[in-house]
Parts: structure tokens; sequence; C-alpha cells
């Protein structure tokens, strides 16, 4: 066998906006090309074209630089900055995670990510909202069943459930009412609450992509040196 006809074609870089925002994108893509256009050598479901969705999702998440408010304050503006983000962060995600064939408490999803990066996360939040403004706000306008129920659980101590923070924050902040000061709740504690909120969310996305694309590639290896031995 040609080893280096088989081999899925790594060096092709046609998106390195793509790339910038999800690294490994390219050696993702050759890894889907390389198999047919199939989603399944990354652990992934669906059709090749979900797979550019999402990270054009996610490319947007990133790359979102803040909004232009005439007549608001420094503070408020910068709320509903963190507030946005948050937006199309957790949207990004819920793409992610679709793909992955997980849905709330993405306990799969989460499987292979560090315990202790989440239970940071849920002493950040607990700490920047110590009066717990934000949740109690969010409890009274969840607009769905299963929110209220996870936030409850996040407000009692049950550290991974902060996540249901970002989920409600898009959610309400589509559909319902949510402000840059919830309950009177800081803006700059809404901003610090967001940001790492986000950057937990990039920060898993990223390493838990890059981990699918390695075991893809392993395999791959494996499957080629098994063929040559073969012939």
């Amino acid at each position: 066998m040609n080893e280096r006809a088989a081999m899925p074609d790594s060096a092709s870089h046609a998106y390195p906006y793509l790339e910038e925002a999800l690294p490994g994108f390219h050696r993702g893509r050759a890894l889907i090309k390389g198999a047919g256009d199939s989603l399944s050598v990354l652990r992934f479901i669906g059709e090749k074209q979900a797979f550019y969705r999402f990270a054009n999702r996610l490319r947007l998440a990133v790359c979102f630089g803040g909004l232009h408010l005439k007549g608001f304050g420094e503070d408020t503006a910068m709320g509903y900055d963190a507030l946005t983000q948050v937006f199309f962060t957790w949207s990004a995600f819920e793409r992610y995670a679709d793909l992955a064939n997980d849905r709330p408490p993405f306990r799969e999803l989460f499987v292979h990510h560090p315990r202790k990066a989440v239970q940071d996360l849920a002493t950040l939040c607990r700490a920047q909202d110590p009066e717990q403004k934000l949740v109690e706000f969010l409890i009274t306008q969840s607009l769905l069943p299963v929110h209220e129920t996870h936030l409850r659980r996040y407000r009692d101590g049950h550290d991974f459930s902060v996540l249901t923070l970002a989920a409600c924050i898009r959610h309400i902040f589509a559909h319902g009412h949510l402000t840059a000061n919830p309950y009177r709740l800081p803006s700059s504690n809404l901003v610090i609450i967001c940001c790492a909120l986000n950057d937990f969310l990039l920060d898993f996305i990223r390493s838990d992509f890059l981990r699918r694309v390695q075991v893809g590639e392993g395999e791959t290896m494996s499957d080629f040196s098994h063929a040559a031995d073969a012939g």
C-alpha cells in the first residue's frame, strides 16, 4: 500500500481563521476527509456540514469584540458585552454537545476533563456572587424546569451545576429578561462571572477537540500499520 496516498491530507490549510479559533481544526478536517467525510473518526455524529457549522459558530464567539451601545454607562455596557459573549459561547458549546451526542448535564462529554477545573470555576463564581443574587434571579426567571433544578443544585453546593449559569444566561438573555445588574449585583461582578464561564467553555471545547483529534490520528496510523503488515 502507498502509505502517503492513504494518509489524510493534513497539509490542506484552506481555513486559517477556523484553525485560529479551533486549534487542530486542519488535522480534524483531514481525518474527516480521510474517513470518507465521516465524523465518526472524531467520535462525533451527524454530517460533516454540522462540524463546519459548529466551527464557524465557535469562531463567532472567539472573535466577538463587544457591542457598540450609545447612551449606556461604561460598567453597564461591559455587563451587556459579557452577557452577549456568554450567549455566543454557550451557543457554540451546544453545537459541540450535539456533535458529541450528549445532553445536559453532559456527564459523558466532561468525563475526560479535570474535575478541579469545574470546582475552580464554581468557587470563582460563588466568590463574585456571595449573596447569590445572580443565581436567585436566574431561578426566578428560568424558562425551563431543568435549568431551575440545576440552578438550585448549584446554589446548594453542587459544583458541576455551575455550567447551568451559562445555559440560563444564554436562554434568558435571548428569550426573557436579563440585565447587566440582576438583583443589583454589580455589573463588574457579573463581568467576572461571565468571563470565567466563557474562558472555561472555550478551554474545554479546544482541549476536548484536540483529544479527539489525537485519538483519531492514533487509530488511523494503527490502521495503516496493520494494512502495511497485511500487504
